[in-house]
């Protein structure tokens, strides 16, 4: 198909998609290359590229691809919010976490209920015990739009802990474990936390034993 339309953006696409799925990578991102030269604007090649580098865990260069979709966009919030929250999201597992704060912020004048940026801007300043009232606002979107998420449940969850309100933050932990929370070894630590504030040991124990075999 390549063969005979070289330069067509559904080809490449294509036959990029086959190979870098199939195991052959660099078969696949010379494909995708060839359609980024061809079609420089076409913004679901800058996405793909986007995918390739968040595989290889190349953060600076998902924040540059990152600003690449941004200068395309064209002011569609489609493009902008997922673009701004994942150069966010790049920033901080770069240790900048003024930077990522401040994408996040941005991304939300965009969208204010993007619920992955509510979802880990609320559990970030949950690990740095900061603003928790914000945190659970932001966070309490996100269980009010799916509740039955348990990453978005685990932090609202972990965040009333924080305040104290264990009580409330069970009830939360106990609905995540009806919807895959078991999965999770964070959750299922989180959960033993709560569990033991509240003097329950013998069960938090048991799911802190849950917790370190899915570590």
């Amino acid at each position: 198909c390549v063969k005979t339309h070289p330069s067509d953006s559904s080809c490449l696409k294509l036959a990029g998609r086959w190979f870098y799925g199939t195991d052959r990578k660099e078969l696949g991102k010379q494909y995708f290359n060839d359609l980024l030269e061809h079609f420089p604007q076409d913004i679901e090649a800058h996405f793909i590229r986007l995918q390739i580098l968040s595989d290889e865990q190349d953060r600076q260069g998902m924040i540059e691809e990152c600003k690449s979709i941004l200068s395309l966009a064209g002011g569609n919030a489609e493009y902008i919010a997922p673009a701004m929250s994942t150069i966010g999201d790049c920033y901080y597992e770069l240790g900048q976490k003024e930077e990522t704060f401040r994408w996040y912020e941005k991304t939300l004048k965009v969208n204010p209920e993007y619920l992955p940026v509510l979802n880990n801007y609320a559990y970030y300043l949950s690990i740095e015990k900061k603003k928790l009232k914000k945190a659970k606002k932001m966070s309490a979107v996100t269980i009010e739009k799916e509740p039955d998420n348990p990453t978005y449940l685990d932090t609202y969850g972990w965040i009333l802990h924080l305040l104290g309100e264990d009580k409330e933050a069970k009830t939360h932990f106990k609905h995540a474990m009806l919807y895959g929370g078991k999965e999770n070894s964070d959750v299922l630590h989180h959960y033993s936390e709560v569990l033991r504030a509240l003097g329950e040991n013998d069960l938090a124990d048991y799911y802190k034993d849950l917790a370190e075999k899915k570590r």
